[in-house]
């Protein structure tokens, strides 16, 4: 008789009680055995540790957790991937949920299918009411298309233990750490796209800022570090209007069977009208600027 692999989920915060909660009972409502949860927080005074504390208390899973100064959210992340145990290591940060009761059952299914050494699904877009608003199914992976954009959805993304045992973030970062760790992974591992909702990425007020000018900065530079690896951006986006025309279309199905099959929700949430979440699909405003941006680079 064989047991299922041990799956431990790494989840950065600070200062994130409003969304927390949901993202503690995404992992608690999991229907699969032996998870463990890392929770490293960086000194919240807003209610965390409390949370926290009554979390450990009752969850039927392994909770490890800490809440103290340390040095930003990639120390942390790197933090939790060296404690954790799990043969499968998540990294959720506190504002993000896994999607369903059974996420982490098929996290465990879709790698005995494919093998593979990283794999991500796809995301639900949440906002801060905990309303699914949008489907976004990510690309097939394909290393050329990191020249001008993010491919893999990080809270739907999950690593075998090895992999963030010998590579981790780059603590020099402050905004594009998953980006740049994303370019390093594709060099030496199987990366896998697989076709399943797995997380929920929230939108809120919080995540906004007036001045985007750092963010790309920091992203400039780290791209112009893998200049020689990567194809110039313009080729890249001359050849990717059918694959973002794909993307819409099977988020509109996807969309469409979730709403006709609407599955138990891992955290307190509910889908948005059909309607609206059809409304939502495609690239918005913000997705055009950044493509335009990589081709200027």
């Amino acid at each position: 008789m064989t047991t299922d692999p041990h799956i431990s989920v790494v989840t950065p915060s600070f200062q994130q009680i409003d969304y927390l909660s949901d993202n503690l009972t995404s992992i608690s409502s999991q229907r699969y055995a032996d998870v463990e949860h890392l929770v490293l927080d960086a000194g919240s005074d807003d209610g965390t540790v409390d949370l926290l504390r009554e979390y450990e208390s009752t969850a039927d899973h392994s909770v490890w957790w800490r809440s103290e100064s340390d040095d930003g959210q990639s120390a942390a992340i790197n933090e939790g991937f060296d404690r954790a145990s799990g043969s499968i290591v998540g990294w959720l940060n506190s504002d993000d949920v896994y999607f369903d009761t059974t996420t982490l059952s098929r996290v465990k299914r879709w790698f005995d299918r494919t093998g593979a050494d990283v794999i991500y699904g796809d995301l639900a877009y949440v906002d801060s009411r905990s309303r699914v608003t949008e489907i976004d199914v990510r690309p097939e992976f394909d290393r050329e298309k990191l020249a001008y954009r993010i491919v893999i959805g990080q809270p739907a993304t999950f690593f075998r233990r090895e992999v963030v045992k010998s590579e981790q973030l780059d603590v020099g970062l402050n905004y594009c750490m998953d980006y740049e760790f994303w370019i390093r992974l594709s060099r030496n591992y199987d990366i896998r796209h697989v076709r399943d909702v797995l997380a929920g990425f929230r939108r809120h007020e919080a995540q906004k800022t007036d001045d985007m000018s750092p963010v790309n900065a920091e992203v400039k530079t780290m791209l112009d570090r893998y200049r020689d690896e990567l194809p110039e951006p313009q080729r890249v986006l001359l050849n990717n209007a059918s694959t973002e025309l794909q993307r819409i279309v099977q988020g509109g199905q996807e969309t469409v069977s979730l709403h006709r099959n609407e599955p138990e929700l891992a955290f307190d949430g509910e889908l948005a009208p059909l309607s609206q979440m059809l409304f939502n699909l495609g690239p918005g405003f913000e997705d055009v600027r950044k493509a335009l941006r990589r081709w200027q680079r």
